[in-house]
């Protein structure tokens, strides 16, 4: 959606001035309904031009007209305002705004351009491309118009002044009023087009036309597209949005003492200078603008992530001010806790497992909960360290609740710490939604008599009636999996416990502050010895998918069990990829004396364990599945996989599933399929996989193509909704910096009682953001 000639009346459509007086000739384009931006002198010091006019000039123009006339009522807060509000807006219109999440005054003011045009470069026609759109002056050579067969057709032929220049033909196929009326032969005009071809001659068809020495003539502003709403009013309402801010007396949120460090504008000079930059802004700032690095935008991202860090600090804050008696360990001996943990485990730790049980060892012997974030790729051994936590607290008298998003992978962590809790002499056990009543009843009387040390379990932990006799420790495995309020369900069933949150999943470090940005962070970052580097490779293009087929049944032919991964679970007709029962059916008729499994969702929990079951045992030499096996299957035999249409995933879903195989000391393979050709942005970001094994550069490539929802497969409740920042390296300095100025003013004012604003736009912060339900201040 662009503000243009198009938007205009049909006498002013080709935007040659005429010789009116610029005064009138402003007036009547504003009465034809156009939005002319008003002059504006060079910047100097001090409020902007832009602000100033904004406050009270009244002859700066329309914006401070429509500010003057705002008459913003007895609201608390025009920023909350309903569209209807401003002028010339309707319920249709606010209805066809609210499409796009348009629903009050602040919601119209930061809607920001897509993009900038900048009109006041000159270039040569002969110097641009086929496709590329040019700005320059030229001079009518002639112009015929008329109709055949019920069609109107135009055509005027320019050329440029300097030496060697080629006419242009210019091509209309509508009426364009005014245009035979505005043009003479011989006149200078302003042409702005696409360059395209036609029979081997350079033209430009539905060109714009601007008079060369009309000041107006600037920077044009493109908003994203609402539909039904046309792109002048877009916007007239952003100015009127902005307008009616100023005049409500809009008050700074960021401290001027943060602003000033950080060097940044205010958010209203921040917001004027993106909906309607200066006719003088130099070449650079424009490319700013259109990349959304600009000064402004830094400063909108910087008061979101700002806000955001103050959130999540103040939730850490509150979850240890409400803390009681602390289920903690009055000391640690590390020797003998080390000994007790060796006669548990059947292997050795490794160096990156030692040194996080001992980082989670200090947290338990503090004052606090402990809140940690832990990180490790796929294999790397984060059962066993939250094992380590549960042994010293079981120890100590305490119990251990260990959330799974799915039954499998809670039924894989029973598997895991069943032994070792044997060994341990700790009672373990499972609760999910399909236990069985009377096998429930008997597990909560043992758990609140504290006869389970451990109990591990999915969402049916949360139920009310499940009641520890003394929960010290809650691990949350997964955790992108669940929302902020379920893992404060969870740790609620106790005073103060201890909160260990684990993920699989790499995650970038920027994105890792946005979303648990209240937890301290432990990495492993060291695989078990004797494992093997997965091989992975790419099939794409025609064939692509038989050829992936016929490389996995020559590794079972070898003797390899394997994976399969579709899409889909049953074919769709309105997407053209393998769904797991054909996928299944084609390699039972390639493999006749091998057998097939198939798993995926929608199964009977005692199907899909009976067939995993299968597949442990070696029964199954080939598993067809969905994304369910993404987590919780642990099958060390297993080494190969077959990703079909693995375009569809996102590059760390691709990685969890990779690390489905490699587990064993035998070599592995992964193959990834796609119809898309191998230079396509499909292949290209599937050989990213090809090129790394490590999660956290997989993440990181992820984060940067498909965006932080895509790094957890599926947009998550966990992860907060930005406007304005992004998850670049850019992004990341801006991050931090917010988070620094957030633990200092939180350190000068906890309570931000000497800081009301800031808590005002915390508070406006928080009821946006269903994320932060359960923050605690």
């Amino acid at each position: 959606m662009e503000l243009t000639s198009a938007e205009r009346t049909s006498a002013d459509r080709v935007g040659i001035a005429t010789s009116v007086a610029p005064a009138a000739a402003e007036e009547s384009r504003r009465a034809a309904g156009e939005v002319v931006p008003p002059s504006r002198a060079p910047s100097r010091s001090g409020p902007s031009a832009r602000a100033r006019r904004l406050e009270g000039a009244a002859n700066a123009g329309p914006t401070a007209q429509l500010a003057a006339a705002a008459n913003p009522g007895s609201g608390p807060d025009a920023r909350d305002e309903p569209l209807t509000v401003l002028p010339r807006v309707g319920d249709k219109t606010a209805a066809k705004l609210a499409t796009r999440g348009l629903h009050t005054v602040e919601d119209v003011a930061c809607f920001l351009p897509r993009a900038y045009r900048d009109l006041r470069r000159r270039e040569r026609f002969e110097d641009a491309a086929e496709g590329d759109e040019v700005v320059g002056v030229a001079v009518i050579r002639d112009y015929r118009s008329g109709w055949a067969r019920g069609r109107f057709h135009a055509k005027m032929i320019v050329q440029q002044d300097h030496e060697g220049a080629s006419p242009l033909e210019l091509r209309w196929f509508h009426p364009v009023g005014g245009l035979a009326q505005r043009v003479a032969t011989g006149r200078r005009i302003l042409v702005v087009g696409v360059i395209k071809s036609y029979r081997g001659q350079r033209n430009m068809v539905h060109p714009e036309l601007y008079d060369p020495d009309d000041d107006d003539v600037g920077i044009r502003v493109v908003y994203p597209a609402v539909e039904g709403v046309g792109a002048a009013t877009m916007a007239r309402l952003c100015q009127a949005a902005l307008a009616r801010l100023v005049a409500a007396g809009h008050a700074d949120t960021l401290p001027v003492a943060v602003r000033n460090r950080r060097n940044l504008p205010t958010r209203i000079d921040a917001l004027d200078g993106l909906h309607a930059p200066p006719p003088d802004i130099a070449a650079p700032e424009i490319s700013a603008l259109a990349t959304a690095s600009s000064r402004s935008h830094r400063r909108l991202a910087f008061e979101e992530l700002f806000l955001l860090q103050l959130a999540l600090l103040r939730r850490r804050a509150g979850y240890r001010r409400h803390a009681g008696s602390i289920p903690g360990l009055a000391g640690v001996d590390d020797g003998a806790e080390d000994e007790a943990l060796r006669v548990c485990l059947p292997f050795e730790p490794t160096g990156a497992q030692w040194r996080v049980i001992r980082e989670i060892r200090a947290d338990l012997v503090a004052d606090q909960p402990m809140l940690r974030l832990l990180q490790g790729d796929v294999g790397s051994g984060k059962t066993a360290v939250a094992f380590a936590a549960a042994l010293a607290l079981a120890r100590a008298g305490s119990q251990t609740a260990m959330m799974a998003p799915t039954e499998i992978l809670a039924e894989q962590h029973l598997r895991t710490l069943g032994p070792w809790c044997e060994a341990a002499k700790l009672k373990v056990a499972l609760l999910t939604g399909n236990t069985p009543r009377a096998q429930r009843a008997s597990l909560l009387a043992l758990l609140g008599a504290g006869k389970i040390d451990v109990l591990v379990g999915t969402h049916a932990l949360l139920v009310d009636d499940v009641v520890f006799a003394s929960l010290g420790l809650v691990v949350v495995d997964e955790q992108h999996r669940f929302g902020v309020e379920q893992r404060d369900g969870l740790r609620r069933k106790a005073m103060s416990p201890h909160l260990l949150v684990m993920t699989a999943t790499p995650i970038p470090r920027s994105l890792a502050l946005t979303a648990f940005g209240e937890l301290d962070t432990s990495v492993i970052d060291e695989l078990p010895p004797g494992r093997q580097p997965c091989a992975t490779h790419v099939f794409a293009g025609k064939g692509s998918l038989d050829r992936a087929r016929r490389g996995l049944c020559k590794l079972v032919g070898r003797g390899a069990r394997v994976y399969v991964v579709c899409p889909l679970v049953e074919a769709s007709e309105a997407i053209d990829v393998t769904d797991v029962e054909a996928a299944a059916a084609e390699f039972r008729q390639r493999m006749p004396g091998r057998q097939v499994g198939v798993v995926h969702g929608r199964m009977h929990p005692t199907d899909k364990e009976r067939v995993l079951a299968a597949f442990r045992g070696g029964e199954l030499s080939v598993l067809v599945a969905t994304t369910v096996i993404e987590v919780g299957v642990d099958v060390p035999d297993a080494t190969a996989i077959l990703v079909e249409h693995a375009e569809r995933f996102g590059l760390a879903q691709l990685h969890q599933l990779r690390g489905r195989v490699g587990r064993g000391a035998a070599a592995s393979y992964c193959l990834l399929h796609t119809a898309s050709e191998p230079d396509s942005e499909s292949g290209q970001r599937l050989a990213v996989l090809a090129e790394h094994t490590d999660g956290f550069t997989v993440a990181e490539r992820d984060l940067e193509l498909r965006g932080p929802g895509e790094v957890f497969g599926t947009q998550q409740s966990g992860m907060p909704r930005l406007r304005f920042a992004r998850f670049t390296s850019g992004g990341l300095a801006l991050l931090e910096q917010a988070r620094e100025d957030a633990q200092a003013l939180l350190g000068e004012d906890p309570t931000l009682r000497q800081h009301p604003l800031v808590a005002q736009a915390l508070a406006r912060e928080l009821d946006r953001r269903d994320v932060f339900a359960g923050e605690s201040g």
